[in-house]
């Protein structure tokens, strides 16, 4: 019987190796640094040790590899949930406040937490950044930006329930907006005027319809 030989030794731990010394401290995520992630990634989450790219069967695709304990780094965008909230054909709209693209205009929502529905996320993120719960509708569409592809963004149509939108540390401004009025030159990302301009055209047809 052959053995299959492993792609690194077991994981020891290094003489050297000293528990990191725990901060609870609240902190800001800062983004130019998050950013840098999946591209410079350097050493395995599970061991510590210092990865380098290897070709990874049966797909024969290049991959970062632990050298040590063999865990293959497969990078993939990060899953993000949001809401294009319509109230008398108007979309809401939250200027924002944190970094990324800190100042310029886009739809509520926000990264998906691990075990968490993209559904639920959508109407947690919109309730934690504009203070208002909302009914989801339909699902308008999943986006990316091939340029920058760190994020798969879903995008549901909602309605608002009884709260009126307010702003928090992360919109410091909300306002609906009427189709002629989408500040187009000052959208955040591509993904936001993808999504806005998917919202327009099936607007469109459906009074068209």
């Amino acid at each position: 019987m052959h053995k299959h030989s492993p792609v690194g030794d077991p994981v020891k731990k290094h003489a050297h190796e000293h528990p990191v010394e725990e901060n609870d401290s609240p902190v800001h995520a800062d983004h130019r640094v998050q950013h840098r992630f999946p591209e410079q990634v350097r050493f395995c989450a599970l061991c510590g040790s210092e990865m380098g790219m290897r070709t990874v069967l049966p797909d024969h695709k290049r991959f970062k590899v632990c050298g040590r304990c063999g865990f293959v780094f497969f990078a993939g965008p990060k899953l993000v949930a949001g809401c294009l909230v319509i109230d008398a054909g108007r979309v809401l709209l939250l200027r924002r406040g944190i970094e990324p693209q800190v100042g310029k205009w886009t739809f509520p929502g926000g990264y998906v937490d691990f075990g968490e529905s993209a559904a639920a996320a959508a109407l947690r993120e919109t309730r934690e950044e504009v203070g208002m719960r909302v009914e989801l509708g339909r699902l308008l569409g999943i986006y990316s930006d091939p340029i920058r592809p760190i994020a798969a963004v879903v995008v549901y149509m909602a309605t608002a329930a009884i709260e009126e939108a307010s702003v928090t540390d992360e919109a410091t401004e909300v306002r609906y907006f009427a189709p002629a009025d989408i500040p187009w030159d000052e959208i955040a990302f591509t993904t936001t005027r993808d999504a806005l301009r998917d919202w327009l055209a099936q607007d469109k047809a459906e009074q068209r319809a």
